[in-house]
């Protein structure tokens, strides 16, 4: 429903694109939102930051028409407007880019992004592919992305897939664009991109809101920013005239004393040799060795090879070359890795890592059901609690309830399962490819003990990265990784994140 309202009659409606009003939000037992008020103006971008579960995505889903019991009022361009459906929310020129992106795998590049709005071809019920992708050709153009408009979406990365979205959201005529986490799998290069476009829909009078984890993006990019805390609003700053540590403190509600943990691991002997890795067209020659007790950073830039490294590596996908654990072969495939002793945390939590539908519970448990089974291989679900309980305190998941479905948590504590996972089964090495990607500075913190403890107690650690400020705190060595080659082996101490930066991007 929407009904007319005089936006230049009411003072604090003056500019305002949208502004939402003491909104509330409940689930069964939780107060997700609590009497929020949030404002975007014309041709701004207003960050919007908080932890995971804060209720960022929440309010956002408000907007978007998901929720449509919410309580509360919502002003959008001189109309009060009752946002009930996803429908309603688009017409009105309000679209939203979710961090679970919704692309559809089995579609073409351009399909995805004509998506609703494919051109009629000259005979009744056909399609114009041709006019399909020109269209999509110039909007990729416009956003100077480079993507292959015929390649099924499924066969593209995480960052590639996220172009996707990007592009299907701003062909349509947006009046307010919602980005949560765009960045989150971006390299550099996209990144600057993708500030660029923002920019330029700022000048056309777009107001936009900025969701991210990445603090040190803000002053590049946001006008103002709002900090929300478990479901209330904290406050609104302007980012030119507030500094990093103070949203810090709002975000937490204490001192983040120390986001990297000291150094104290001592790598020890080989524990795993990687020769001669292979897969043509993604990678080659692929070499290195990981010792007991040692963090291996691996950079490099989007489309470098690197989580195709570590794919192959844990069995994933098939390559050739020779892989040893402690001086055995193994043959290569995610079952064997995984009884050999690796463990992998895969970039995609949504895809490669937790089972949708299922518990927290099932999801902890699904590596550990032959331990946990009873007499004529039977599950007890006595076991399965316990062991579900013991991991949901060791890595503080909230809310700690394993009988909720793993949908219904934050990125951030859906993360914490697949590590929980993992670490019930006391592997000897761990690959985490992008394990901090979209959570807050205070799971990131957690997330960086964790890693160091493990290498403390002897296991391997191989950690690939796009946030470089990681890779230089937490590794001892970095593998720099280009168009698919191993190019350099870094020792970490002394280096920043624009040395590791330049080794990624220089050209020989």
């Amino acid at each position: 429903m929407v009904t007319s309202s005089n936006e230049n009659s009411d003072p604090e409606l003056r500019g305002a694109m949208l502004q939402m009003k003491a909104i509330v939000k409940d689930f069964p037992g939780t107060r997700a939102l609590d009497a929020v008020d949030f404002e975007v103006r014309r041709g701004e971008v207003h960050a919007l930051i908080g932890e995971n579960g804060a209720g960022k995505s929440t309010l956002m889903n408000v907007l978007a028409g998901r929720f449509g019991d919410y309580a509360g009022t919502v002003h959008f361009r001189r109309r009060n407007v009752r946002l009930t459906n996803p429908r309603q929310a688009h017409r009105l020129g309000i679209a939203v880019i979710h961090q679970d992106l919704n692309v559809l795998g089995n579609l073409t590049v351009a399909e995805n992004i004509m998506l609703g709005e494919e051109p009629s071809g000259r005979l009744p019920g056909t399609l114009d592919r041709g006019r399909l992708r020109a269209e999509a050709h110039d909007v990729l153009r416009h956003l100077g992305f480079r993507l292959p408009l015929d390649a099924p979406v499924n066969q593209l990365g995480t960052a590639h897939q996220q172009m996707v979205a990007i592009a299907q959201a701003i062909r349509r005529d947006v009046r307010l664009l919602v980005f949560d986490e765009p960045t989150a799998s971006l390299g550099q290069h996209e990144v600057e991109q993708l500030f660029i476009v923002m920019c330029e829909l700022k000048s056309k009078g777009i107001g936009i809101v900025y969701i991210t984890h990445r603090l040190a993006e803000l002053p590049r990019i946001a006008d103002r920013v709002s900090v929300l805390r478990d479901g209330r609003m904290v406050g609104t700053r302007r980012m030119s005239q507030t500094q990093l540590p103070e949203l810090t403190r709002m975000m937490l509600g204490r001192e983040l004393a120390e986001m990297f943990p000291p150094k104290r691991n001592t790598p020890g002997p080989v524990v795993l040799k990687v020769r001669n890795l292979t897969r043509p067209g993604a990678f080659e020659d692929v070499s290195f060795d990981l010792r007991a007790g040692e963090i291996l950073g691996v950079a490099g830039l989007v489309g470098s090879g690197r989580t195709e490294i570590v794919r192959a590596l844990f069995g994933a996908d098939k390559a050739a070359g020779r892989c040893e654990l402690r001086g055995r072969p193994i043959r290569r495939s995610p079952r064997r890795c995984k009884a050999a002793g690796i463990g992998m945390i895969p970039e995609g939590r949504k895809i490669d890592g937790n089972i949708t539908g299922l518990t927290v519970a099932q999801n902890l448990n699904i590596g550990l059901l032959d331990r946990l089974s009873g007499p004529m291989a039977l599950l007890t679900p006595r076991r399965m609690r316990n062991q579900a309980a013991i991991m949901t305190d060791q890595m503080h998941i909230v809310p700690p309830d394993p009988s909720r479905s793993i949908d219904q948590l934050s990125g951030g504590n859906q993360q914490k399962v697949i590590v929980g996972r993992w670490l019930a089964l006391t592997p000897d090495v761990f690959i985490f490819d992008e394990p901090t990607q979209g959570i807050d500075v205070g799971t990131k913190a957690q997330m960086y003990r964790l890693i160091m403890e493990l290498a403390c107690q002897g296991r391997g650690v191989i950690l690939i990265s796009s946030e470089f400020i990681e890779l230089v705190n937490l590794a001892d060595r970095i593998l720099v990784v280009r168009e698919g080659r191993l190019i350099e082996d870094l020792p970490a101490a002394g280096l920043d994140e624009d040395a590791v930066f330049e080794a990624c991007g220089s050209k020989d």
